[in-house]
């Protein structure tokens, strides 16, 4: 019984390569990975970002990496990356709509936590619930009332509806001893 060498050798060179091709991608991904996060919290640091955006923004960074890393695997092993796309889109599409509401609370969450119309420690009225900001998170606002009730306010109410920030009111100008309005022209004489 002989062995064909020749046979073998490229029976393992069919198989190992595309298995090695994916350990590598992993491989240079994970390392890429650790720079691109080293890379972003050094900038959001200098950059003064709160600490929740931060963290929102690197998970959000792992997400997409991940994912792009794993179609570029598949891919490599000749799974069809446009499939895999197609299914990953079908489920994510059910997905959502089952969660709309807490999808819509997130996003509103992200706008706030970007955008800073009011911070931790101001005091805020929206609707009829007013209090002191303690968390502003991915889904509710936490405020503490005047009683020292915790309420916890969806973050889509407070991005649908009118928030009065009192922390940041000036104070109204108080009239003097009444010189100003004697000096002031009557409308019928200007």
């Amino acid at each position: 019984m002989t062995i064909d060498l020749t046979a073998l050798d490229s029976i393992l060179a069919a198989g190992w390569v595309p298995a090695a091709q994916a350990i590598l991608t992993v491989i240079v991904s994970t390392v890429g990975l650790r720079i691109a996060l080293n890379w972003t919290g050094s900038a959001m640091r200098r950059a003064r970002v709160d600490t929740g955006t931060q963290l929102l923004v690197k998970r959000g960074l792992v997400i997409v990496w991940v994912v792009v890393t794993l179609l570029f695997v598949l891919g490599g092993l000749g799974v069809s990356p446009a499939g895999l796309v197609a299914v990953a889109g079908a489920v994510g599409l059910a997905f959502s709509l089952a969660i709309q509401d807490i999808l819509k609370n997130f996003f509103s969450g992200v706008y706030l936590l970007l955008e800073r119309p009011f911070r931790v420690g101001d005091t805020i009225r929206v609707k009829d619930q007013q209090g002191v900001v303690e968390n502003i998170g991915v889904r509710t606002t936490m405020l503490r009332t005047a009683e020292n009730v915790q309420v916890l306010v969806p973050n889509a109410v407070v991005f649908g509806e009118v928030v009065s920030n009192h922390t940041h009111a000036l104070p109204l100008p108080q009239p003097s001893d009444g010189h100003a309005e004697a000096e002031q022209p009557h409308p019928s004489k200007v």
